[in-house]
C-alpha cells in the first residue's frame, strides 16, 4: 500500500503506538510525535493531571483542537510543534515533511476526530486483545480512563469493545500479539512502501 504523506497510529493503549511509531518513524527516515506528549507539553501536566483537574471532556477537546491544526498544517507539522520540538524526540528535523504520529488511545472514538486522523495520513491500528494489553498496562497508575488503580481485564475488555469500532476503520490492521515492538515496525514496513 502507498502510504499518504504521514502514518497515523490507533489502537487501545498499551497496543504499542509510541514505541513503534519511534522505531518506525527511525526506519522510514519521518519524524515523530506521541499526541499525548504534546498536549501534556501545551498544559504543563501529564494527563492524569488534566482529567483531574479539568476533568475528561476537556482533554477530549484538546486532542480535537490538535488535529484541526495537524489536518490544517499536514504538510508542515512542524508548525505546530515548535517550541516543543523536544518534547519526545529530541532529532525532529524541520526539513523532514513526514510524519508518525502517535494518538491517545481514545481519540479515534470521540468528536469526529477519526475523520481528521484519516486525513492527515494514513491510518494503522495496532492491535492486541484485551488479556495482552492488560497483561501490558496491569501495573501502570497513569491511565485515567480505566482508573489510576484497581482496573481489570473485564474493564480493559469492555472499553476496548466500545472503540473497536473506530479502530477498525483503519487503512491497516497490525496485530501486535506476541511481537515486540521492533517486529511490529518491521511488519508495517512491509504493508507499506
Amino acid at each position: 500500500m502507498k502510504i499518504r504523506t504521514n502514518i497515523v497510529l490507533i489502537g487501545f493503549m498499551g497496543a504499542g503506538k509510541t514505541e513503534v511509531g519511534k522505531i518506525l518513524a527511525k526506519n522510514k527516515g519521518f519524524n515523530f510525535i506521541d499526541l499525548d506528549c504534546l498536549i501534556e507539553a501545551q498544559e504543563g501536566m501529564n494527563i492524569t493531571e488534566i482529567f483531574k483537574q479539568k476533568g475528561e471532556s476537556y482533554f477530549r477537546n484538546l486532542e480535537t483542537e490538535i488535529l484541526k491544526k495537524i489536518d490544517k498544517y499536514k504538510s508542515d507539522i512542524y508548525k505546530i510543534i515548535g517550541k516543543y520540538k523536544t518534547i519526545n524526540n529530541k532529532e525532529i528535523k524541520n526539513e523532514v515533511k513526514n510524519w508518525v504520529i502517535s494518538t491517545g488511545g481514545g481519540m479515534p472514538a470521540f468528536n469526529g476526530n477519526l475523520i481528521l486522523i484519516k486525513n492527515i495520513g494514513t491510518t494503522l491500528y495496532l492491535k492486541a486483545d484485551a488479556k495482552t494489553i492488560y497483561e501490558r498496562i496491569k501495573s501502570e497508575t497513569h491511565r485515567p480512563v480505566l482508573g489510576e488503580k484497581g482496573f481489570t481485564e473485564r474493564s480493559v475488555s469492555d472499553k476496548l469493545k466500545e472503540r473497536e469500532k473506530f479502530y477498525g476503520q483503519a487503512d491497516i490492521t497490525i496485530y501486535t500479539e506476541g511481537l515486540t515492538a521492533p517486529a511490529v515496525a518491521e511488519e508495517i514496513g512491509i504493508f507499506i512502501n
